[in-house]
């Protein structure tokens, strides 16, 4: 029961963390649009936090038989949040295709992922020995 009797202490600081998670995720997307490896890290522990107490208030709000009216303000800017995760998400995945496919160029291992041009400009893919073709 004293479980039950604290959860509504997060509720009240619940705004305060999602607008704190959201601002989390909007320098989390600048650390990857800068590629600052450093800068991402250091934000992962506190996003975890916020969405590890973020995660348990939800689901004691799931067990009430009606949402408390503090928790149905905050649905707006936690579906933001979550865009803003998905975004950055995405983010990553595409930088790490590009370093994958730098990788693979550079490591003369051509997948049928990479796509390079010929002199005329057409797309072409060709096999392992495509850098001997340049000349």
């Amino acid at each position: 029961m004293s479980e039950t009797l604290s959860m509504p202490l997060s509720l009240e600081t619940a705004s305060q963390d999602v607008q704190r998670l959201g601002d989390v995720l909007a320098d989390e997307f600048e650390s990857l649009k800068s590629r600052d490896l450093e800068a991402f890290e250091s934000l992962q522990a506190e996003k975890t936090d916020l969405l590890t107490r973020l995660s348990d208030l939800a689901a004691w709000v799931n067990q009430q038989s009606v949402a408390p009216e503090q928790w149905q303000s905050l649905r707006e800017a936690l579906i933001e949040c979550r865009e803003s995760h998905v975004r950055n998400a995405q983010l990553m995945q595409r930088q790490l295709q590009g370093v994958r496919g730098a990788l693979q160029a550079l490591q003369g291992d051509q997948g049928p992922s990479l796509e390079l041009y010929d002199r005329l400009g057409q797309l072409s893919r060709r096999g392992a020995n495509w850098y001997q073709q340049l000349a």
